[in-house]
């Protein structure tokens, strides 16, 4: 719909990523969190990946920043288990943290593959 000056308006502003960063900041903290309680490799690194593809699926155009997010914010996790649930945070657990930025490299970078496989097998009509 033009405006008074007789121009069309110009194109809506593209979605905030808001949510996806605070969802992202929430997976870091809760893999975090599970990686102390449970304390098992495997399975922060396919939290981490899983999380960082699920991101990178939802949100496609950058997704270094889903790679670089999510274990950023394992740390927290780290000092939250220890805090609320009691748990002791050994050296491992803090060199894991520094590991998972493989894995969430893997997941982000497929996470945005298949975003882009699926636009281009079936297309918007």
């Amino acid at each position: 719909m033009p405006d008074n000056s007789g121009t069309p308006n110009p194109a809506p502003a593209p979605k905030s990523s808001l949510f996806h960063y605070l969802a992202g900041m929430a997976c870091g903290t809760l893999v975090g969190y599970v990686a102390v309680r449970v304390e098992d490799l495997l399975l922060t690194a396919v939290l981490v990946a899983s999380s960082c593809m699920l991101l990178a699926f939802l949100r496609p155009a950058h997704p270094w920043r889903w790679a670089l997010l999510v274990p950023a914010f394992i740390p927290i996790g780290l000092i939250l288990a220890h805090k609320l649930a009691g748990q002791r945070v050994t050296h491992l657990g803090i060199s894991e943290a520094f590991f998972a930025l493989f894995p969430s490299i893997a997941g982000a970078v497929l996470g945005a593959v298949m975003r882009r496989v699926i636009r281009e097998l079936w297309p918007e009509k």
